[in-house]
Order: C-alpha cells, then sequence, then structure tokens
C-alpha cells in the first residue's frame, strides 16, 4: 500500500501543477504554458474545466502527471505565502514526494537479509521526511541534486540486491560493467 501522504488528492490541491509546472506542445501537450502561468483550461475554482477530455484535447502529459501529493501538501502548508513561492516549493517538494515514494516502494522490496541496506533506505525517507516538513523559504534553499545522487545510489543498490543487472559506467568512448575486477584494472 501506497503512502497515504504520497497520493494526490487534487480536491485537496489548489491546481499548482497547473500552475507551477511549464510544458512544451508536442505530442504530451497540445500548446505552451510558462511556469507560473495558470494553464488555459483551469477554472476560478482551481479545477481542470477538461479533466474529462485530457487526452483528447491533447493534454496527455496532464493525464499521467503525479505529484506524489505535493500538491495538496503544498496548498495546506503554504496557503498564505505568495502564490511565487508556493509555487516553487511545491515544484521543490513535488521532487522531495517522488523520491520518498521512490524510496519506500523500494524498502517493500529490498530483501530482509539486507539489513544495512534497509536501514540506510529508512534514514534517507527520514531526511527526506524532515526537509518536506520545512516552510517555504528552507524548501527553496534545498539543493535537490544532493538528495538525488543520494535516493539514485540506494535505489540502485536494491535492485542490485534483488539481482538486477550491475551498473554500467562510461569510460571513453566504450561503455563498461562496473565491477570489482574493473576497479583493480584501474
Amino acid at each position: 500500500m501506497r503512502r497515504p501522504d504520497l497520493v494526490p488528492d487534487c480536491a485537496s490541491c489548489a491546481a499548482l501543477c497547473c500552475v507551477a509546472t511549464s510544458f512544451e506542445r508536442s505530442e504530451d501537450f497540445a500548446f505552451d504554458k510558462p511556469a507560473g502561468v495558470p494553464c488555459r483550461y483551469l477554472t476560478r475554482g482551481n479545477r481542470c474545466a477538461i479533466h474529462a477530455d485530457l487526452i483528447g484535447r491533447g493534454c496527455r502529459g496532464c493525464a499521467v502527471y503525479d505529484c506524489y501529493g505535493a500538491g495538496q501538501r503544498a496548498t495546506r502548508a503554504f496557503a498564505t505565502a505568495p502564490a511565487r513561492l508556493r509555487n516553487q516549493a511545491f515544484l521543490v517538494l513535488r521532487g522531495l514526494h517522488e523520491q520518498l515514494w521512490l524510496l519506500t516502494e523500494a524498502a517493500k522490496l529490498c530483501p530482509p537479509s539486507c539489513g544495512e541496506l534497509r536501514a540506510e533506505l529508512a534514514a534517507q525517507v527520514e531526511v527526506l521526511d524532515t526537509l518536506a516538513r520545512g516552510d517555504v523559504a528552507s524548501l527553496l534553499e534545498i539543493d535537490p541534486s544532493h538528495y538525488d545522487q543520494r535516493t539514485r545510489a540506494l535505489l540502485c543498490r536494491v535492485g542490485e540486491a534483488l539481482g538486477g543487472r550491475a551498473r554500467w559506467v562510461r569510460s571513453s568512448p566504450e561503455w563498461e560493467r562496473e565491477s570489482p575486477a574493473n576497479d583493480e584494472m584501474k
């Protein structure tokens, strides 16, 4: 079961994804929309006027978008913040929530025999949860790349623990399999 706080609840959100995000005309979006500008289909009540026909109207990207619960969290936590700051905080929260979702799902799959890895997953979840509970100013100071790298490394380790393929690293001009043997040759 997915963590309830990582499930989108559009009814409890001020349509932040329809305002804060940007997109370019493509096969997933019928038109360009800059960040910070409300979508042309957003109603005054912060609802999508074409929600029932997103794909038919050329907004497939909207139909598959998942904020991982960041929308309702930002709407609730930053209701009195200026819209620009709330939108920026939403984008940071969305990234943190996606990482939280990935890590909690990976923890469910992580073999019980990997106690140290399971503890590292739990520690990273706690770090991200703490960051996500921050105020607008704290969220806007976060360097997401630092946390992205740690999360990706943990996810790779879970994949390896589950018998997934080894990581591949680029070494000019060929790709090599990263293994202890390659490390010894360097």
